[in-house]
C-alpha cells in the first residue's frame, strides 16, 4: 500500500502513519464508518510515548497532550471514532514493553526490524531517519576510529546499540531518553552524541551553528548498510491489528480531503526544516 507522507530535512524524510494494537482485554468502540475497534479501556486511546521529536512528535505540556504530525494523525483518529487520548509516558525500552504487555494500545513510531515484527504489527512509515555522529564542530572527526578514547552517548534500546556497545565498550555512555543524552552532549559530559538526524531540529541541539552533523556509511562501528538509515513506525500489538488498519483508513482521509495539507502547514517545525511528500508503504508483517 503506498500513500503520501511528509520530509524533513538533513536527508531526513518524515512521512505520518499511524498504527495501534494490543490489548489483554480489549473493548469495543465504533466510528461513523461503523468499523468495530478494541481498545484496552472503553473509549480511550492509550499511547505510550518516549518524549518530544518535533516535528514528527510532541508530547505535553498537559499529561494527555501530544502534537506535531504524529499527535495530530492520532488525535483526528480519536476523534473519528469517539475515543479520548490518554498519554502512557515512559522511557524508549519501556514503551516498547508497554505494547507488548497490553498497558498501551499504540506506542510511538520506532524502527523496523524483522525480530521485532514477530512481536509487534506496524502501520505506515512515520519517517525515515538517518543516522549521524553528532560533535562539537571544533571536534576534529575523520571516522569511527577518532571517537576512540572519547565519552560518547547514545539511547538505550536502539537497533544501533549493540554495534556501539561492542565498538566503544565501556567508554560508551548509555542514556535512557534521547533528552538526556542530548543535554548531557550539550553540556559537554560526552563528547559525542549518536543519533538520529532529526533530533538536530529540536531543543536542545536546536540547529546550533556550534554542532557539526558527520554521516555514518556502511560498516562504520560494524553497523550494515541496511539499518543505517530507518523508517519509523507506530507499533501496535499483534492482537490489535484492526486498530492499526483502522489508523492507516484515517491517514488516507486525511489525504485524501486535503487535512493533511493543513497539518503539515501547522505542524509547528522548527525554523530551516524543509517538508515535501515521499510515499508510505507497509512493511513485511510476521506477526
Amino acid at each position: 500500500m503506498r500513500r503520501s507522507g511528509f520530509f524533513a530535512g538533513v536527508a531526513l524524510v518524515i512521512a505520518l502513519t499511524a498504527s495501534a494494537c494490543g490489548s489483554n482485554a480489549p473493548t469495543t468502540s465504533t466510528s461513523s464508518s461503523q468499523i468495530t475497534l478494541h481498545t484496552i479501556t472503553p473509549g480511550v486511546l492509550t499511547i505510550a510515548t518516549y518524549g518530544s521529536a518535533p516535528p514528527l512528535m510532541t508530547v505535553g505540556p498537559g499529561a494527555n497532550d501530544i502534537g506535531g504530525l504524529s499527535g495530530a494523525w492520532a488525535k483526528a483518529f480519536a476523534a473519528d471514532y469517539g475515543l479520548q487520548v490518554h498519554l502512557f509516558q515512559t522511557t524508549f525500552a519501556s514503551t516498547l514493553v508497554a505494547v507488548q504487555q497490553g498497558k498501551a494500545d499504540v506506542g510511538e513510531p520506532v524502527y523496523y526490524n524483522t525480530e521485532r515484527s514477530k512481536t509487534y504489527y506496524y502501520t505506515y512509515p512515520v519517517d525515515l531517519e538517518s543516522l549521524v555522529v553528532f560533535t562539537p564542530k571544533s571536534f576534529s572527526y575523520s571516522g569511527p576510529s577518532s571517537l576512540q578514547g572519547h565519552k560518547v552517548g547514545t539511547v538505550t534500546g536502539y537497533v544501533w546499540t549493540p554495534y556501539f556497545q561492542k565498538f566503544f565498550g565501556s567508554s560508551l555512555q548509555l542514556y535512557t531518553a534521547a533528552s538526556d543524552a542530548k543535554t548531557a552532549f550539550v553540556n559537554g559530559q560526552i563528547d559525542a552524541y549518536l543519533d538520529a538526524d532529526i533530533n538536530y531540529f529540536s531543543a536542545p541541539l536546536s540547529l546550533s551553528p556550534n554542532i557539526s552533523l558527520h554521516t555514518v556509511a556502511a560498516g562504520d562501528f560494524g553497523i550494515p548498510g541496511d539499518i543505517i538509515a530507518n523508517q519509523s513506525y507506530w507499533i501496535v500489538s499483534c492482537k490489535e491489528k484492526d486498530v492499526a488498519n483502522a489508523l492507516n483508513l484515517e491517514r488516507d482521509k486525511l489525504e485524501s480531503s486535503g487535512k493533511w495539507a493543513t497539518i503539515l502547514s501547522n505542524d509547528g517545525a522548527p525554523p530551516g526544516t524543509p517538508q515535501h511528500s515521499p510515499q508510505l508503504d507497509t512493511p513485511a508483517e510476521n506477526c
